[in-house]
């Protein structure tokens, strides 16, 4: 089985818990969320405890006043697209709610999105975007890419990989449910899901994951680094029973269960076919991006 962490190396390398707590104090008073040793305390009128899905607000005294969080309300709707780090991001087909956005760091340098859409009140999907606005150290990068050489993917692709920086990759792969919930060792995608599990939005035991990486190198005009990734539920309709036993979606016995192998393969070709858009709304300015209802629909789309 793949034990694949569903990562966010970008911010979590710049950004880890503690500074998040320090300028965001509600944010350890989520269900499930603990301090850790050190990490600030202190709470004001706004920075309320979230427990349900009207959400809440918190902004860090930064001087530049850029450092926020929040858990926006999650019945509200979105369809088509979103405006994100000043580019229209495409959305899958479906209905998808708010958990959980961001603007922090120097200049409100990192942006986070997270979206989750349902059908008939089951998660079908839960959708990660991130962005930096300025180009970020190699190493970042590469830490980064290195995901979509793991062998244990189902399937990846390299668009490129110049030495000046420049990386585009995606790749299809799996994340298990674990303990509580818990999905990620990253703190942020924690909190999502500790959000969604307190809603008690019902999920499955497993994802399938793709994700799509983006790094301008030194040498581009324009700077920054992207990444979109997509939770999948491989799941039959309005239920989360797995379309096969959890030990079989491991990329040596997932042949085994036609229908989970199938699965995979409409994922990757339809992602194949996703990125083109997502490279084209992450690297120009925003605007509406035209795409056809059938290329919204991924295998998990209600």
């Amino acid at each position: 089985m793949i034990y694949i962490m569903i990562f966010f190396t970008i911010m979590s390398l710049f950004f880890p818990l503690p500074w998040m707590l320090a300028h965001a104090p509600w944010l350890q008073r989520l269900p499930g969320m603990q301090p850790p040793n050190g990490a600030a305390t202190a709470s004001t009128a706004r920075d309320q405890a979230v427990n349900n899905g009207q959400g809440s607000q918190a902004q860090a005294d930064a001087p530049d006043d850029t450092n926020r969080l929040m858990t926006p309300d999650i019945t509200a709707s979105l369809t088509g697209t979103i405006p994100f780090g000043g580019h229209t991001l495409p959305l899958p087909a479906g209905v998808w709610h708010p958990v959980l956005t961001g603007q922090f760091g120097p200049g409100g340098l990192m942006l986070i999105n997270i979206l989750v859409r349902t059908d008939r009140g089951v998660v079908t999907g839960v959708m990660i975007a991130r962005t930096a606005t300025e180009q970020l150290p190699l190493d970042v990068v590469q830490s980064a890419a290195s995901h979509c050489h793991d062998d244990r993917n189902y399937r990846a692709h390299i668009y490129a990989d110049r030495p000046d920086g420049r990386n585009e990759c995606a790749f299809i792969a799996n994340a298990v449910m674990g303990p509580n919930g818990a999905i990620s060792s990253d703190e942020l995608i924690q909190l999502a899901f500790k959000r969604l599990n307190a809603l008690g939005f019902p999920m499955p035991s497993l994802f399938v994951v793709a994700n799509w990486i983006l790094s301008n190198g030194a040498t581009d005009t324009t700077k920054g680094s992207s990444g979109i990734t997509y939770l999948l539920a491989p799941t039959k309709t309005g239920t989360v029973q797995l379309l096969a036993p959890l030990p079989y979606w491991d990329k040596t016995t997932l042949s085994q269960v036609p229908t989970a192998d199938e699965f995979i393969q409409k994922t990757d070709r339809w992602f194949s076919r996703w990125v083109p858009l997502l490279r084209q709304a992450m690297t120009h300015d925003a605007g509406s991006p035209t795409f056809s209802p059938d290329l919204a629909h991924d295998p998990s789309a209600p």
